[in-house]
């Protein structure tokens, strides 16, 4: 769902010549894909991981770890 949404973001940019609605969603997606290469993922995901080092979140959580990511790479 989350890169549903941020693939819509991304188009909307385009459709609008919106730079910075584009920048927004490329960074939303690397922070989540980020989180998740990180080993915090949730339990759906963690199922399928095959990282050692890996913990189950609930989606909260998992949202707020993928918010700390996105905060330092929009501050980039």
């Amino acid at each position: 769902t989350l890169f549903a949404w941020s693939g819509a973001r991304r188009k909307r940019g385009e459709l609008d010549g919106n730079e910075a609605l584009m920048a927004f969603a490329d960074k939303l997606e690397k922070a989540s894909i980020q989180t998740i290469e990180e080993g915090v993922m949730t339990g759906d995901l963690y199922a399928l991981s095959t990282l050692p080092n890996k913990v189950s979140v609930d989606s909260e959580t998992f949202l707020h770890e993928i918010n700390k990511r996105l905060a330092v790479l929009m501050a980039d």
